[in-house]
């Protein structure tokens, strides 16, 4: 795990909870990749494909009995560290549910929804907070040779990165974007902060050279944006599938860009079954499908589909 990530998830915990969080052997916590707090219950990590519950001396268990509490005071103090101090500034992010912190880490909140009959009963706020999550933002370079190895021989072609949840299918992105970026210009849509996880401004995650980022934008207007005035040769999107998404692809492609993306579908038959993104599929917007697996296969290439004049 890096090091600044680290400290900067640190920098959000209360005393005791930090004290268990570093208390973990080292072994166990570059395994970490989210840390759960909910309130009036017990403190847990994420690790090795499982939720573990964590106690006071860091130790990762299977039961809640002996795991270290959280209270209501323990999650104001990661919301407020989180937010630093400022609600106000953060009122979109807090509406979507998350906030990105520096290091790139991401702070996921749950609590009670304030809907607003003026914004067509849309979420307008977040109140009495009862659970965070912190998702620990990671780099894996080179975990997408296999895929770059066999779509970009040479030549630049559409692909879509399929996959269930919790396969892999950002990091992946990520990494694939940072290794065609050595050659195109790339205009990385980052709808939830996930792939570059942009800080101030600033990619903490290392998106190549030639990559312009649309921090936050949801994807319809950052595709619409970026084909208009950052003249790129690849958009990057991930988890696609409405139909404003398919509005907005098929706009790039119309200007003659490339699209890479990911889908949530376990199988390429799945992919198949989805409206928009079949619709995309038979416009020639992908080349192929690459799926990936979960648990031991995590981020690995489990299928790969070559994809021609589609039926759908």
């Amino acid at each position: 795990m890096n090091k600044s990530r680290l400290e900067a998830v640190y920098d959000l915990l209360p005393a005791a909870l930090k004290t268990a969080v570093s208390a973990i052997p080292e072994t166990e916590k570059s395994s970490i990749c989210e840390i759960r707090l909910r309130r009036g219950r017990k403190l847990s990590v994420s690790a090795f494909a499982k939720e573990y519950f964590l106690t006071v001396g860091g130790r990762l268990v299977s039961s809640p009995e002996a795991a270290a509490d959280v209270t209501a005071e323990d999650i104001a103090c990661v919301f407020e560290r989180a937010l630093k101090g400022s609600v106000h500034s953060f009122r979109r992010e807090i509406t979507e549910g998350y906030v990105t912190v520096a290091g790139g880490c991401r702070v996921g909140i749950c609590g009670s929804a304030v809907i607003s009959p003026e914004k067509g009963y849309t979420v307008d706020n977040v109140k009495d907070i009862s659970s965070v999550n912190i998702r620990i933002a990671r780099e894996i370079k080179g975990c997408a040779n296999e895929i770059f190895n066999k779509c970009f021989n040479g030549d630049l072609n559409g692909l879509l990165i399929a996959g269930p949840p919790a396969s892999g299918k950002t990091t992946v992105l990520r990494d694939l974007t940072r290794q065609l970026s050595s050659t195109y210009r790339i205009s990385l849509i980052d709808e939830r902060n996930e792939v570059a996880s942009s800080y101030m401004g600033e990619p903490q995650n290392d998106v190549g050279a030639k990559t312009d980022v649309f921090s936050s934008y949801d994807k319809y207007s950052g595709i619409v944006t970026a084909v208009r005035v950052m003249s790129p040769q690849i958009i990057v999107c991930d988890e696609i599938g409405s139909e404003k998404d398919y509005e907005a692809l098929q706009y790039a492609l119309g200007s003659g860009v490339k699209i890479i993306a990911s889908c949530h579908a376990p199988t390429y038959s799945d992919v198949r079954k989805k409206r928009y993104i079949s619709k995309l599929i038979k416009a020639g917007a992908f080349s192929a499908c690459a799926v990936l697996g979960t648990g031991p296969l995590r981020g690995k290439l489990t299928a790969y589909s070559v994809i021609g004049d589609e039926k759908c």
